[in-house]
């Protein structure tokens, strides 16, 4: 039987530089340039544009398009299963970490952008982004790309770029190491399931599982630690507190606290994978296909979150009563749209047997975002950006805006600086 052990080697990242070459001392990454750009070059692509930005810094990146932490496997130089690596090996074996560092890419692909990323100022706070020294790679499409195509290369480029920095450190002795392995399950404790629910929706609305479109698969079990070795990579273009980043696929903080808390207070069973799709019959079918996993794996309570906001709410709604109906405990996890004083419904649909919900945040609350002294990409996207105010920027440069365009200010997967305080 195949074991999983994943160990992820952290290198702390202070600072990144550009240099005369691409290395890693003392907490420094050192980038040359013109190495980066040739990894990551592609004839359907130009105009590239490589900035480094770190916390505290005046800068604002718009729009963004997705976040990656720099990641490879020791043995094989590679990441990204079914995208740039192999896939035999994900979740097994050692894998280099960039922490602190990401790459963040950015550019216009469709008319309606995603969000953006402040490192200093009010907005800083609310993502954790803003904290990590932060490679910014841009690039324009040629001529004959349709939108679809241009998300692919955009894509493509980050995960390209990600897997040549890591690789700078494949052979150096890493700060900190951490062992990920689920050791033998305790039939005294609560056997406890994950459902993670993948935008699957089609029009730049998607995610990729070993390289594939979510939308073609069907419900499946995963180890948690191919989730946390690259097995998931976004490709989404939607509204920033509605997309799980490819940062976030591979650092959800649920998997991490159901680890925590295994052989404890639970038997953690693993992780039910399940894209969203738009269409009223492919939604029964993966709420009757995960229904069908609960039952195979035994689970007494499972953990659901969601991607996106308002039509995978039924999605949310479908699989909790199904499972609360065949006596499995669940807990849901979504933002809200509750309006700016928060007095509107929060999620458009709702099943009695919803009784457990954590709530994400509200998106629709209103903040003010000062100017600042330098902007990355396209700073006119900001009245284009999915939830932003009718005309958001203002002459002077400064933003008045909801949490909505705040890279990961709201998240379904509670990454996010937000919390809850109870009384």
């Amino acid at each position: 039987m195949k074991s999983y052990s994943l160990e992820l080697r952290r290198f702390k990242i202070r600072d990144v530089q550009f240099g005369n070459a691409t290395a890693y001392a003392n907490g420094v990454l050192t980038i040359k340039k013109s190495e980066l750009l040739k990894a990551v070059a592609s004839e359907r692509l130009r105009n590239y544009s490589v900035d480094i930005t770190r916390p505290g810094e005046s800068v604002r990146i718009i729009p963004v398009k997705d976040v990656i932490e720099p990641r490879v496997k020791v043995e094989s130089g590679k990441f990204f299963p079914g995208i740039l690596a192999p896939c035999d090996c994900c979740g097994t074996g050692a894998t280099v970490v960039l922490d602190g560092c990401n790459v963040v890419t950015t550019g216009q692909i469709v008319f309606y952008q995603e969000g953006l990323i402040d490192m200093s100022g009010p907005g800083a706070k609310y993502t954790i982004y803003s904290k990590t020294c932060n490679v910014v790679l841009s690039a324009d499409p040629t001529d004959d790309l349709t939108h679809a195509e241009h998300e692919r290369e955009i894509r493509m480029a980050g995960l390209k770029a990600a897997e040549y920095l890591a690789s700078c450190v494949r052979d150096s002795k890493a700060d900190l190491i951490e062992t990920w392995e689920l050791d033998s399950h305790d039939s005294s404790k609560p056997r406890i399931g994950y459902v993670y629910l993948l935008l699957a929706q089609g029009l730049l609305h998607d995610n990729y599982l070993y390289g594939n479109n979510i939308r073609t698969v069907h419900p499946c079990i995963l180890h948690p630690n191919e989730l946390m070795d690259g097995a998931v990579v976004s490709g989404n273009c939607v509204t920033a507190c509605d997309k799980n980043t490819t940062y976030d696929h591979l650092n959800n903080p649920v998997l991490k606290e159901l680890y925590e808390r295994h052989g404890k207070e639970l038997d953690f069973c693993g992780v039910i994978v399940s894209p969203i799709s738009p269409v009223l019959e492919e939604k029964e079918r993966c709420a009757l296909g995960i229904a069908n996993l609960c039952a195979l794996l035994g689970l007494d309570g499972v953990i659901i979150s969601e991607e996106g906001g308002g039509n995978p709410e039924s999605d949310l709604m479908l699989i909790c009563r199904r499972l609360e109906q065949e006596g499995i405990s669940t807990v849901l996890l979504a933002h809200e749209n509750c309006g700016k004083d928060g007095t509107a419904q929060g999620i458009t649909i709702v099943t009695k047997e919803a009784d457990a919900v954590v709530s994400a945040g509200n998106a629709n609350e209103i903040i003010t975002l000062p100017p600042m002294d330098r902007v990355i990409g396209v700073p006119s996207a900001m009245n284009q950006l999915s939830g932003a105010l009718e005309n958001s920027l203002k002459p002077d440069g400064s933003i008045e805006t909801t949490y909505t365009v705040i890279m990961d200010a709201i998240s379904n997967l509670g990454i996010m600086p937000l919390g809850v305080e109870t009384y």
